[in-house]
This record gives structure tokens, C-alpha cells and sequence, in this order.
């Protein structure tokens, strides 16, 4: 009589546990990576560096007395302040100007229900798609107590080039008395 081992049952068990390891390792790898994906979009868009360069550039704009008048202008959206535009309502000098970054900084007004300017209104600014991303999201996640919202755009130049994937953004609310 030959006496079997028992070789290949254990070759099967090994088989059996190794396949679901690998099925819960897979499992936790995909939460991990959506974990990471929504870590970093939230690292983007709220950006300390960038919050507090936006406190700043509302600190100018009390300073010289414009936050009144644009307030009582009663536009969707201002453009306050754009690296090389035009339309800034100040400029800043050589030695405040970021090295490295673009600058672009909003002021726009929220909407009686707590929603932001639609998406038409910031497709007649030049702004980045990831700024349009930004807003979806904003209204989305975050009820304004203000009536006016200033939203800020910091991306990186790399090689003399802006680099738009690379932008962070924050918001900051600004109050007009009438809330």
C-alpha cells in the first residue's frame, strides 16, 4: 500500500490564502489611492502660503480705501489683482512680487441662496480650468456667511512657463455689513 503526503493540499491551501491576501491587499491599495487623491486635492485648494498672501492682498486693497468702492459697484466678479494684467486695481512693487508664482486674485459676490457666480460668468475672465474646478467645488462644499467671497489662484512658473496643474488656490470671505 503507498502511503500519500499530504504535498498537495497544502500546495492548495497556500493557493487559497495567498489569493485572498492578495484580494484584501488590492482592496486597501485602491481605498489608499482614493484616500491620497481627495488628500491632495484638499492640499490644494487650501493652501496656507496662498490664504495668507490672499489676507494680504485684501490688506492692500483697505488700506488705499478700494474695498468700499469696488463693494459698491455690485459686480458678479472683480478682478483684483493678476500678475502682468491690465485690470488690476493695484500694482505691486518689484520686491513684493512672488519669484516663482502667478498671482490672481477674485472678488466675487455670492448669490442670495449661498451659491457662487455661475460658470458663465467666469468663462468671460481668463481663468484656468482648474479654477473653474475650484469654484465647482467650492460651492459645493463651503456655505458663504458673507456676501462677498475673495478666491485666489497661486501657480507655479517652471522654465518661464505657467504651469497650470500645478496651482493652489484659497478662498477668503469679505464683509460688507449688509449679512
Amino acid at each position: 500500500m503507498i502511503k500519500l503526503n499530504n504535498k498537495g493540499f497544502m500546495m492548495a491551501e497556500v493557493v487559497v490564502v495567498s489569493s485572498i491576501v492578495l484580494a484584501f491587499l488590492t482592496t486597501i491599495f485602491v481605498s489608499y489611492n482614493k484616500m491620497y487623491a481627495t488628500y491632495l486635492t484638499r492640499i490644494g485648494y487650501y493652501d496656507v502660503t496662498t490664504l495668507y498672501r490672499l489676507g494680504y492682498y485684501r490688506d492692500i486693497l483697505i488700506e488705499n480705501d478700494k474695498l468700499t468702492s469696488i463693494l459698491s459697484e455690485n459686480n458678479d466678479i472683480t478682478s483684483v489683482y493678476g500678475a502682468g494684467s491690465s485690470d488690476s486695481l493695484f500694482n505691486l512693487p518689484d520686491s513684493e512680487k512672488p519669484d516663482s508664482q502667478e498671482d490672481r486674485v477674485y472678488l466675487i459676490k455670492t448669490k442670495d441662496n449661498n451659491h457662487y457666480v455661475n460658470e458663465n460668468a467666469l468663462d468671460t475672465t481668463n481663468v484656468n480650468e482648474t479654477f473653474k474646478d475650484y469654484m465647482k467645488y467650492l460651492s459645493s462644499s463651503v456655505t458663504p456667511r458673507s456676501n462677498y467671497i475673495m478666491v485666489m489662484e497661486r501657480c507655479n512658473i517652471k522654465s518661464g512657463t505657467l504651469n497650470t496643474d500645478d496651482c493652489k488656490y484659497a478662498y477668503l470671505e469679505i464683509y460688507d455689513g449688509n449679512e
